[in-house]
């Protein structure tokens, strides 16, 4: 008999959950509490680990020519903007990885999603459903009257402020990561001083850093400063003070700081899940920030999400649908890839804002790294498989 799956959270996790589940044959009910579906935010960086089970899924498709492969990940000086290395993308990330690297608008990504979805027989969506229920067996009633019928499986994707994680017993809480985000869109010509807008550049300073990249036929660059600061407030998009940005800028080269402080910026502080939020009772699962909400430095965050939804799904396949082994399965494999992640980006995040002498110790082993040595460094991410046996 098949498992009938509600899925709370119509975001990246929620429909990829949707779609790999219709793919192998799952009925899922969506239950999105926002009346249509629209992301805040601006650019987003799929890695071929997620572009891999996005083009098994048929979404890369549909996104046609929304996206970009950047032609090389690089890494440089804020202060004088020297290059420290170069890792090259492009066709070698199909190559070496087989997918591309992709850099996409969110908005776009979540419209394929939700065109693919709404094309499968077996999804049905709910918008604009507000989820009141504050226990388990309250979201579970609730869920049926919308849907006629009681989930067999919940699947909480519902983001980091998840009300579903908050009914579990000892559920982990989300807190504020010390760092403050801030997203611009520019024009390739209000940045002239960047040498290869088609790269995916990251700049390097003390205790702050900042990544800009094409957002493909969009014409625009997306911009993404991370900085110290105060969690003042909960919302994903506030308006930014650029006298404040420009403040932990200061002592970069004029030619980044001419361009931060003439632009207007969005802002939001990076909350987190530290400890992995997984099963609840009655058969509840979390996936994507629900379960694991991380601070972007390993620029991972949609991707896990996407693993997460494609390792459920194949797991609910080959336990036959049977609930309980397919979770234990699921957490297990999950777990220790969600740990490793986490602690890439916590150590990437040391290595970008550093300073003083380990700042000049970084910069000289990144110019000696070769860049096949540095990409080999993201093998274990970037060629990660499911194991559909």
């Amino acid at each position: 008999m098949q498992p009938r799956i509600a899925i709370v959270g119509a975001g990246i996790a929620g429909l990829s959950a949707a779609l790999a589940c219709a793919r192998l044959g799952f009925q899922t009910d969506i239950f999105e509490q926002s009346a249509s579906l629209t992301e805040v935010g601006a650019g987003l960086q799929l890695s071929p680990n997620a572009t891999r089970l996005l083009d098994e899924l048929g979404v890369l498709q549909r996104l046609g020519n929304k996206w970009y492969e950047p032609d090389a990940l690089s890494l440089a000086s804020g202060k004088d903007m020297q290059t420290l290395c170069n890792i090259r993308i492009g066709s070698q990330a199909r190559q070496r990885w087989g997918a591309p690297y992709v850099v996409v608008h969110r908005a776009d990504l979540l419209g394929a999603l939700n065109e693919a979805v709404g094309q499968e027989a077996t999804c049905r969506l709910h918008l604009g459903k507000m989820i009141s229920a504050t226990t388990q067996n309250e979201l579970t009633q609730h869920l049926k009257e919308i849907s006629g019928s009681a989930p067999d499986l919940i699947v909480a994707a519902d983001g980091v402020w998840s009300r579903t994680r908050q009914m579990q017993q000892g559920a982990s809480a989300a807190t504020f990561s010390g760092s403050i985000a801030w997203r611009a869109l520019l024009h390739h010509k209000d940045f002239p001083a960047l040498e290869a807008p088609g790269n995916v550049n990251l700049f390097l300073g003390p205790d702050t850093h900042l990544v800009t990249y094409p957002l493909g036929q969009r014409g625009m660059m997306n911009a993404v400063a991370v900085t110290p600061g105060g969690a003042g407030t909960r919302a994903w998009d506030n308006s930014g003070d650029s006298d404040i940005l420009a403040r932990h800028f200061r002592h970069w080269n004029p030619q980044i700081t001419s361009v931060l402080a003439a632009t207007s910026w969005r802002c939001w502080p990076l909350f987190e899940v530290r400890k992995n939020a997984w099963q609840g009772a009655n058969r509840t699962v979390l996936i994507g920030d629900a379960a694991h909400a991380m601070t972007p430095h390993a620029a991972q965050g949609a991707a896990m999400a996407i693993e997460d939804a494609c390792t459920l799904a194949a797991c609910l396949q080959r336990s036959n649908g049977e609930i309980s082994p397919a979770l234990d399965a699921f957490v297990s494999i999950r777990d220790p890839r969600i740990n490793k992640i986490r602690k890439r980006g916590d150590f990437n995040k040391f290595a970008y804002q550093t300073k003083g002498p380990i700042r000049m110790a970084r910069d000289l082993v990144l110019s000696l790294r070769s860049p096949a040595g540095l990409a080999a460094d993201m093998d274990w991410i970037y060629k990660y498989r499911l194991d559909k046996s």
